[in-house]
């Protein structure tokens, strides 16, 4: 209780801390584990901490790297499965509790500090000055009698507003705007990003911001690995019990890159194992010789291979196709390869109770012909 009371004398000060003045507060209130655990994570600011979800799921990577700071901050079981301490999750939610409380404070004070008067009267001057007056006007009356759904609009607008009042402060970013940053940072790359955040001010966080949130969010997509539970997951969302399937590749540019948290360089093409399914971790070494001799004699990614699974319920739903798996080839494949991995993957979805009942793909010989030879059995419902 002491802890509670103690944390919440904070004030709205806080709330624009970062770097050192962060750091100390973090140490203060939570003790130098938690704070060891936010400096690997990169957070280095209060807005930065507020728009991730859950700092613990960061320890749940399997990386040598991470053992020592594990130890520190939980328990490795015999199975391998890590448990954070009671004590420190219970003074991370009571910083976090006290700090999103002070945030709420501030939004609200800001809202009734610009809205303190119920009838407010524009000057002409005011509005010769600043003509987007009008437009802001007609935009409200447009809204109030428009049948479309402006939400996310307002949401945008209201963001950007509350930004510059309080851009000393820090500005703070909706979850609405932050999940469109993440999608503009994904489809558009870096420099796209980048471009939009520089010439539209107070619209979306840096680079370093939303690298930190994507990097927690629960789907992450590694390659080659084919994510059964999250399909299962939006199967039951979407209270569906049958599926179908679809795969096709794209042409890519070849490229080497590394990706730190699998501690793999994508970019090989993955080989295939009995099912026809990409072999994960294929490319991960701490040695630069192998990647020497990789670079040499591997072959590289020439078409990116996309697997997605769509639940199929009543045709008012139009449920969204889900990404199981994605990953590079070179494109030297079989149509055995095919048919192995389709009812590999057909196998899976039936130990969860889940019926597949086809697949579809493009015109490339190797899946027409797999699409031949699988004809009428995965829509037969005799088992």
């Amino acid at each position: 209780m002491s802890d509670l009371l103690y944390t919440n004398n904070l004030t709205e000060e806080v709330l624009s801390y970062r770097n050192d003045a962060f750091y100390s507060l973090v140490e203060e209130q939570c003790g130098t584990v938690v704070l060891e655990i936010m400096q690997a994570q990169d957070i280095s600011s209060i807005s930065c901490l507020l728009g991730i979800q859950n700092i613990f799921t960061f320890l749940e990577l399997d990386s040598d790297e991470l053992i020592p700071l594990k130890r520190k901050a939980g328990i490795i079981l015999n199975d391998g499965r890590f448990i954070v301490k009671k004590g420190i999750i219970y003074k991370v939610e009571t910083f976090l509790h006290a700090l999103h409380h002070l945030n709420r404070q501030n939004l609200t004070s800001a809202y009734h500090n610009s809205n303190n008067s119920s009838d407010l009267t524009i000057s002409e001057q005011l509005l010769q000055k600043f003509p987007f007056i009008r437009t802001l006007i007609s935009y409200s009356n447009l809204i109030c009698n428009s049948k479309i759904d402006f939400t996310f609009l307002n949401v945008i607008l209201n963001n950007m507003i509350r930004n510059f009042i309080t851009e000393e402060r820090g500005c703070r970013y909706d979850i609405t705007v932050r999940q469109f940053a993440s999608c503009l940072y994904i489809l558009g790359g870096r420099m796209a990003y980048e471009f939009v955040r520089l010439n539209i001010p107070a619209f979306l966080s840096s680079i370093q911001i939303i690298q930190s949130y994507i990097g927690t969010s629960e789907n992450r997509l590694n390659e080659g690995f084919f994510n059964y539970a999250g399909a299962c997951d939006y199967f039951n969302i979407n209270q569906s019990m049958l599926g179908f399937c679809a795969e096709d590749s794209t042409a890519v540019v070849p490229k080497i890159t590394y990706d730190t948290t699998s501690n793999t360089f994508i970019g090989f093409s993955l080989p295939l194992d009995d099912n026809g399914v990409p072999i994960i971790d294929s490319n991960s070494t701490d040695s630069f010789f192998h990647l020497e001799e990789w670079c040499s004699d591997r072959p590289l990614t020439k078409s990116l291979n996309a697997c997605l699974v769509q639940p199929l319920s009543a045709p008012i739903n139009n449920n969204s196709p889900y990404l199981l798996a994605a990953y590079g080839t070179d494109n030297k494949f079989e149509s055995s390869d095919v048919i192995l991995r389709w009812c590999h993957i057909y196998e899976q979805f039936k130990a969860k109770d889940i019926r597949i009942i086809g697949y579809a793909t493009d015109c490339d010989s190797r899946y027409l012909h797999a699409m031949r030879i699988s004809l009428g059995f995965f829509g037969n419902f005799i088992i």
